[in-house]
C-alpha cells in the first residue's frame, strides 16, 4: 500500500511516495525542480547592465588601451545614487581637469564678486619743482589680468601715467620698482618639466604679473628647408632678454618650435621649426620676469609722455639680490582692480589658461594660510574639501593648473567635489564657466547629433598619453549625472582618444534605466 503526499511551494509541485524503491528518483525531481527556480530567481534578482556600462566595457576592452590605467565614475547627484564605478578611486594624472578643482575652490572660498588689486605708490616726498625724491613702485596683488589680451584691459599704462601726472611729478630723482612680493619668488612649480616652462602655457605666477606672462617673438623665415630665421622683434621689450635662436624654416604650416628657459633667467633658447617663406611669423613664449618687465614698460610710457627718472627700473626681488632692502613707507595714490574672480575663471576653464589657474591656486593659499607658496597653496584646496566631507586619501596636488605630471587625482575625488559645487551658492558662475559640448571651448567638435549635444558641460585634460573630461549631463531619463573618466598611458593619438570617450559620454546622455 503507498501512500501518496502531494507538495507544493512557489514554482514546485513535488509527488512524493512513500515506496522506497522509488526515493531516489524523487529525490533527484525534487532537486532538479528546485535548482530550476532558483537559476530563474538568481536571473530575475539581477539588474540589466546599464548602457553606460556596456560603453565602458568597450572602452577598457580597446586595444589601443591595453597599457592604460583607466578611473571612471557616474554619480546620480539628485537621487544621491551611485551609477557607474570602474577603478573609481585609482589616483592618476590628470592634466587640465585639476582645473574644475581650482576653479571650484577659488569661487567658493573666494567668492564670485572679489577683485584682486594692484596698486601705485611712492616712498619720499615731491617738491615744488614737480621733483620725486625717492621710487615710484609697481605693487602688484596678484592680478593675472593686467594687460592680458583676453580683458579689455591694454590702456591700463596710460590710465598708470595719468594718475602720476595728476601728482605734478616731471622727474622722479630715484627709479621705477616692482613689488612681486604678494606672492613667494615660487615663479613655477617645482614639478614641471624644463621642456614647458619656457613656452607661453608655462608661463609661470609672479605678485606683480602684465600681459599674459608671454613675450611674442617675430620670425622672418629663408624660403627654403633648413633656412635659418630671424628674430624681427619680441614685445613686451625686456632689454636684459638674450635670444639664442635655433630656429629653421621648414614643410610645415603651423608653429613647430619651442623655447627654454627659466624662471627669472634672461637667456632664452629657441629651437624646432617654422613654415618656410613667413614674414612676421609669431611665437608665443613665456616671460622671464613679469615684475620687471611691468616696472619697465611703466618707465617707457612715462619717458614718452615727458616723465624722467634717474635710474633704470628694477623690482624688489632684483634689489634685495643687490643687498638693497624695502624698508620705507609708502604713499599709495592709486588703485587698479581685476575683473572678478567669476569672469577670471570663466577663461580658465573654457580656454584651459594655465596661468589664471595657478594665480587662483596661490590665491587659495594666500586667503587660507595667509601664504602663497605652492605647498601652502595645494594643502588649503586638499584640506577645504577634507572639510567638507570629500575623502581626500589618494590626493596629491602639485600646481593649479594640471601641467604637473606628479598630480594625482582619482574619478572619485573629481566627482565628489563637483557634486559638493552643486550646493554651492556660486555654481552658476561655475557650471557656465565649463565648455559647452558641440558649442564652446574644448568640447566644440563633440557630441553633435547626439543627446549630450548642448546639454554636457565638462572640462577636458590632454597632456601626452593622457586624456581625461569631467563634469555634468542630464541623462535621457532626466537624471543629472556628474562624471570623471581619466585615462593614463593610452596608446593612440590625442584625437583618437578623445573619440573614443566622446562615445562614452554620449552613453551618458543616452542612460535610461
Amino acid at each position: 500500500m503507498e501512500k501518496i503526499i502531494f507538495i507544493q511551494k512557489p514554482h514546485i509541485i513535488v509527488l512524493v511516495s512513500l515506496n522506497m524503491r522509488q526515493h531516489l528518483t524523487l529525490l533527484i525531481l525534487v532537486f532538479c525542480s528546485t535548482l530550476s527556480w532558483a537559476q530563474e530567481r538568481d536571473t530575475r534578482d539581477i539588474p540589466a547592465i546599464s548602457s553606460i556600462d556596456k560603453a565602458f566595457s568597450v572602452l577598457e576592452s580597446d586595444p589601443d588601451l591595453k597599457n592604460a590605467s583607466i578611473s571612471f565614475y557616474v554619480y546620480d547627484a539628485k537621487n544621491k545614487v551611485e551609477v557607474s564605478s570602474h577603478h573609481a578611486e585609482q589616483s592618476l594624472v590628470t592634466a587640465s581637469t585639476m582645473k574644475v578643482i581650482t576653479t571650484a575652490t577659488a569661487l567658493d572660498m573666494l567668492g564670485s564678486w572679489h577683485k584682486f588689486k594692484t596698486k601705485l605708490g611712492y616712498d619720499g616726498y615731491i617738491d615744488s619743482n614737480c621733483t620725486l625724491h625717492g621710487n615710484l613702485y609697481v605693487i602688484g596683488g596678484g592680478d593675472p589680468t593686467l594687460g592680458s589680451k583676453y580683458f579689455d584691459d591694454e590702456n591700463f599704462m596710460l590710465q598708470w601715467v595719468d594718475e602720476i601726472a595728476k601728482l605734478g611729478i616731471h622727474h622722479i630723482d630715484g627709479k621705477i620698482v616692482g613689488d612681486a612680493t604678494y606672492f613667494s619668488d615660487e615663479y613655477v612649480p617645482s614639478t614641471w618639466g624644463w621642456g614647458d616652462m619656457g613656452n607661453y602655457y608655462g608661463s609661470g605666477v609672479s605678485g606683480l604679473s602684465v600681459y599674459d606672462n608671454t613675450v611674442t617673438f617675430t620670425f622672418d623665415a629663408g624660403s627654403n628647408n633648413n633656412d635659418s630665421t630671424h628674430v624681427v622683434c619680441f614685445e613686451p621689450y625686456s632689454p636684459d632678454l638674450r635670444i639664442d635662436n635655433r630656429v629653421k624654416a621648414g614643410d610645415t604650416e603651423k608653429d613647430e618650435a619651442y623655447i627654454y628657459g627659466g624662471p627669472y633667467d634672461p637667456y632664452r633658447v629657441i629651437k624646432g621649426r617654422i613654415p618656410k617663406g613667413s614674414k612676421d611669423f609669431d611665437v608665443r613664449g613665456a616671460m622671464h620676469d613679469p615684475a620687471y618687465v611691468a616696472a619697465f614698460e611703466l618707465e617707457t610710457y612715462l619717458f614718452r609722455y615727458g616723465i624722467t627718472t634717474s635710474s633704470s627700473a628694477t623690482t624688489v626681488r632684483r634689489d634685495r639680490l643687490d643687498g638693497i632692502l624695502d624698508t620705507t613707507q609708502r604713499t599709495i595714490f592709486f588703485t587698479h582692480e581685476s575683473p572678478s574672480v567669476s569672469q577670471i575663471v570663466y577663461w580658465t576653464n573654457l580656454i584651459s589658461n594655465n596661468l589664471f589657474a595657478e594665480h587662483l591656486l596661490k590665491h587659495i593659499g594666500v586667503s587660507r594660510y595667509h601664504d602663497g607658496s605652492v605647498y601652502s597653496s595645494t594643502l588649503a584646496v586638499s584640506n577645504y574639501w577634507s572639510d567638507k566631507g570629500v575623502d581626500m586619501t589618494g590626493f596629491s596636488m602639485n600646481d593649479g593648473s594640471g601641467l604637473s605630471r606628479a598630480n594625482a587625482v582619482s574619478a572619485k575625488h573629481l566627482v565628489d567635489i563637483l557634486t559638493k559645487m552643486k550646493s554651492s551658492k556660486y555654481f552658476d558662475s561655475f557650471y557656465s564657466s565649463l565648455p559647452n559640448c558641440g558649442k564652446t571651448g574644448t568640447l566644440k567638435s563633440y557630441g553633435k547629433g547626439t543627446k549630450i549635444y548642448g546639454n554636457l558641460r565638462a572640462k577636458s585634460g590632454t597632456m601626452t598619453r593622457v586624456k581625461s573630461y569631467a563634469g555634468y549631463v542630464k541623462s535621457a531619463n532626466g537624471k543629472d549625472l556628474v562624471f570623471a573618466i581619466i585615462v593614463n598611458n593610452h596608446n593612440c593619438s590625442t584625437y583618437d582618444i578623445g573619440k573614443k570617450l566622446e562615445k562614452l559620454m554620449i552613453s551618458l546622455g543616452d542612460y535610461n534605466q
